[in-house]
């Protein structure tokens, strides 16, 4: 009877917002396929649902085990809060002293670095493709991410993010500045990728996008959320305030060729008051000049835009002003 071919390999196990586990494996499956397998933790609160193979052409265990203790050594998994690990791997199981299992360690990855093999023999988009495939194995296995429902991991990514606060590591272990700093640097990779692949926002055009923007105005005025949980009063406010932040710190001429560069893009788009019919335009307008509105410090009332000139020439605040109709 032919004896089964095995498998060497190094891997990281880890929950999706959570913590991670390094380890060493053989199996008579290609590494790859290994899907179930996410190491020999004792930590019962561990619950991984990833998997990358760090390297997997090794020729024995031994050497498997001896990038294993490297690992554990250089991130100190016996006290770094992050890792499930709760010891350091100390020997090959026996095989080899540490120090020897080290130096081996050491050659092997210098050799295959050398050598252009391993991990060192792939490039980044065959590592991509890999992991892609292997993603779609779990999916049709329904194993490890696959196997758990959404509410599942809903759940053990609240856990997740709820242990990596306490315990201070990941984004929780960054000042404001270096999460500043990380996330324009992943906003800028991700956007310049995205803008080659034609994916995320890059993928859609101005039409769907468009549409997609009308959709979830609508659905935000439905629920009664956001932007349509003020009053007339706090929109109006809220829009001098923002004025007053933005476009109001800027000289007339700069913001008279903003609102022309505005007005161009609405004409050309189809967008704004150019979506709407002539009759619709009529309709706004009889509703907008229907509004009457008082000044709360003469009395004086007006439609909305009468009111602003009225207010303005006599040097009242035009945020002192209610509307009664």
């Amino acid at each position: 009877m032919e004896t089964p071919k095995e498998y060497h390999y190094t891997y990281y196990s880890y929950e999706e917002w959570g913590r991670g586990y390094f380890g060493s494996r053989t199996c008579e499956c290609l590494p790859e396929e290994d899907i179930k397998y996410f190491g020999s933790f004792a930590d019962k609160t561990f619950n991984p649902t990833h998997k990358i193979i760090i390297k997997d052409d090794y020729s024995t265990r031994a050497e498997a085990d001896a990038d294993e203790i490297l690992l554990h050594d250089y991130f100190e998994v016996d006290i770094n809060p992050h890792f499930a690990n709760r010891a350091r791997q100390t020997s090959t199981k026996f095989r080899l002293p540490k120090e020897k299992a080290v130096e081996i360690g050491r050659v092997n990855g210098k050799k295959s670095k050398e050598l252009g093999v391993g991990v060192h023999g792939r490039t980044k988009e065959q590592m991509t493709e890999d992991g892609k495939k292997g993603a779609q194995k779990t999916k049709e296995l329904g194993a490890g991410f696959y196997a758990i429902t959404k509410e599942t991991r809903i759940e053990n990514s609240k856990k997740g993010v709820r242990k990596a606060k306490e315990l201070k590591v990941g984004i929780f272990a960054m000042t404001k500045e270096e999460l500043s700093k990380a996330g324009k640097k992943g906003g800028k990779i991700g956007g310049q990728k995205n803008k080659e692949n034609k994916t995320g926002y890059m993928g859609r055009t101005k039409e769907q996008m468009t549409e997609d923007g009308k959709k979830g105005a609508k659905k935000v005025q439905e629920l009664g959320i956001g932007i349509f949980t003020l009053t007339s009063e706090e929109l109006s406010a809220s829009a001098k305030k923002a004025y007053a932040n933005g476009l109001g710190k800027l000289p007339k001429e700069v913001r008279s060729e903003y609102g022309r560069m505005g007005a161009r893009i609405h004409m050309q788009n189809g967008t704004g008051i150019f979506s709407l019919t002539p009759e619709q335009k009529s309709e706004l307008s009889k509703r907008n000049n229907a509004q009457k509105w008082m000044c709360l410090e003469t009395g004086y009332v007006s439609n909305s835009g009468g009111l602003s000139k009225y207010q303005k020439a006599k040097g009242i605040d035009t945020s002192k002003r209610k509307r009664i109709a």
